[in-house]
């Protein structure tokens, strides 16, 4: 698990990178907004369908409209697409996690972000994964028995397939990725991408489950 230190040095290279970019070219090529507001320019990211907003020159990643300060993971995935990503659109054609260059050698930790925590919430439920998964703005798709896909950039998708587990088999899960994933974010991120699709399903269902 990486410590505080390490996400905020993750964090500073890439803003020194952004720095040296000019925003309204990435907004065309991260297929984002461009905005210019009181001598400040920037880009709009949509991020899970919620939109975040990255301003030069000191490149901050906010909410619009203020709030809390975001995860920095959150901010870390955001300017890393915005410095990673090639500008090509999804093919549909899809891969899982061990398909991704480097796949396996983050495997464990893709494993334990996403897939586990995928698993121990909605294994022994589909139904309420469904309801949970729209309620989280996924789009249904027709892939194992219960699946959802997410847009978590213009540019990038992720999608969780789970099976019923029976009297033989236990439940299972895949998470996948367009075969393109690889222009738009380096591979430890892909794997801490998924588990923020994860991760947001789960606070919603917890938050379901306390309502009754």
């Amino acid at each position: 698990m990486a410590r505080i230190d390490d996400y905020k040095a993750a964090r500073a290279l890439a803003v020194a990178e952004l720095q040296k970019i000019n925003p309204k070219r990435l907004a065309g090529k991260s297929a984002c907004t461009y905005h210019y507001d009181g001598g400040q320019e920037g880009v709009i990211v949509p991020y899970f369908g919620q939109l975040r907003r990255v301003d030069w020159p000191e490149v901050t990643v906010t909410a619009p409209g203020g709030g809390p300060e975001l995860p920095l993971t959150e901010q870390i995935l955001i300017l890393h697409y915005l410095l990673n990503t090639s500008g090509e659109p999804p093919t549909g054609r899809t891969i899982d996690f061990r398909q991704v260059p480097g796949g396996n050698f983050y495997w464990s930790a893709f494993v334990s972000r996403a897939k586990t925590p995928l698993l121990s919430t909605f294994g022994d439920d589909l139904a309420f994964y469904l309801k949970v998964a729209q309620m989280a703005g996924g789009a249904v798709e027709d892939l194992g028995d219960a699946s959802a896909r997410f847009q978590a950039f213009p540019l990038v998708a992720v999608t969780h397939v789970l099976w019923q587990g029976d009297q033989e088999f236990p439940p299972e899960a895949s998470i996948l990725f367009d075969e393109n994933i690889a222009g738009h974010l380096p591979t430890e991120d892909v794997a801490a991408l998924a588990g923020a699709s994860v991760y947001r399903l789960m606070g919603l269902a917890r938050q379901l489950k306390t309502k009754g």
